[in-house]
Parts: C-alpha cells; structure tokens; sequence
C-alpha cells in the first residue's frame, strides 16, 4: 500500500492523465496496444511483494535496498546500426540491441517506484533539445559479470565505446489517451525519442548514424542477460564505477 501511495504522489505531477494510465496499467487491465481501459479493478495486482524490500512487477524486479531493477533480457543483434538500446516485443527489432522480455508500462511504474521523477521526452525523434528528468545508470549482466551498457555500443566517429552516461527518465508521451511506449513497445533509445521511457542526453542522441553494436564484445543473437538499471545518484553515492 505504502508503494501504491508512493506512485500516487508521483504522478500528480505529471497530470491526471498520467495518474489515469498508471492505475489502469498496475491494475493488469492495459492492453498491449496501450489503450485505456474501463475498470474498477485493484492497482495493486501487479505489484507482487517476494521478499523484504523485494518486488515484482511484472517480469522486472525491483529491490528497494539496493536500489535496483533486473530485467531479463536477450541480445536481439550482434552488429549494425542502431536507436535503441532496449525494447519489448513486437518493438523495433531492426535497430535494438536488446530484446527485454518486459512491458514498457511495468517499467515506467518500476522507475517511479525508485522514487525517480521524469520532466517529459523530446517533440520529436532526434530532437536537439536534451531530455529532462532523473538519470539511472544501465548495465548488462551475463555470466555473473556486471559491465556498464555503454560498453557493448560503439561510437562510430569517436571509433570507441560509447561515453558512459546517465539515461534520462523522460517517461512516455501519449497518443490519442494512449501511452506512447506501450504503443511503439519502445524503452530505452540512443536516437532520441518522444515515446521511450530512457532517452539519451549526450548530443549524440539527436543523430541517428552515430551508433551501432560492439560486436567484439556482444555475444551472439539469444543470449540471456539481465539489464540492471539503478538510480545514477545511487551509484555515486557508493561510489560505483561511473
């Protein structure tokens, strides 16, 4: 319940049709085409408490203690061009490094739920105008190895890994009523974009030729991973490896 209220609070910032959309979707009642639907169902029956400070949503779980999100995923390519870092099923498979086997609004809810707070996305695709909101730092887990997402995109002008950043927690534009990410099933993006819920600051995030897998650190198409998001004031407060 003290979660729940915690969201609330969150999303009266953001407008009563945010708040609308998050009761809607925590309750399990949104449908994949991120329509709104009509219901007086619980808003807490994806929240699945599984330990102390430990819980599900969905597929994502999130740990209160640590300040961390674990999303299980796979990589979806191992070279070539790409926008995205990250998307859900039936997404943009053509230029996502990541397939994550989540929802984009269990996500979103997640972030909030970290006590993060977005500020709204960009107009329009590779907009020049940087994101606003709280950052989180991403990494990819495999093998029992944690290494920083960066690593794993190559900076094609730069001829080097991307530059370490702090993803921006820019939530999801609407669409017609409808949550935009939900929509396009899009979550994390190196080209900036007005319906992901993680875009990209640098000034790289405006092009969309700048990126393109690391191949000589990828595994190959299908592996497991598991994406750790945690909050970038969290990492620096323990001084974790920016």
């Amino acid at each position: 319940m003290r979660l729940w209220r915690r969201v609330a609070r969150n999303s009266r910032r953001f407008g009563s049709l945010c708040f609308v959309t998050l009761v809607a979707v925590s309750s399990g009642a949104a449908s994949e085409n991120g329509a709104l639907p009509q219901t007086d169902s619980s808003p807490h029956r994806e929240i699945e408490r599984i330990g102390e400070g430990r819980f599900r949503i969905g597929n994502i779980v999130l740990d209160k203690t640590s300040q961390t999100l674990r999303l299980p995923a796979q990589v979806n390519m191992q070279k070539g061009i790409i926008e995205l870092v990250a998307c859900s099923s039936g997404g943009k498979l053509h230029e996502s490094l990541f397939l994550a086997h989540v929802e984009p609004y269990h996500l979103h809810l997640a972030l909030l739920l970290l006590g993060l707070n977005h500020k709204g996305g960009v107009r329009f695709q590779g907009d020049g105008t940087q994101p606003e909101g709280d950052r989180v730092v991403i990494f990819v887990e495999r093998d029992g190895r944690r290494q920083r997402v960066e690593r794993y995109i190559w900076d094609i002008p730069r001829k080097a890994t991307m530059e370490p950043t702090g993803w921006v927690f820019t939530g999801s534009k609407f669409v017609d009523g409808q949550f935009g990410a939900q929509l396009t099933r899009t979550l994390i993006t190196t080209y900036r974009d007005p319906y992901t819920i993680l875009d990209n600051p640098l000034p790289t995030g405006a092009d969309d030729t700048v990126y393109e897998v690391n191949s000589q650190v990828t595994p190959s198409v299908g592996t497991t991973v598991t994406l750790v998001i945690r909050p970038q004031k969290s990492c620096r407060a323990e001084g974790e490896k920016q």
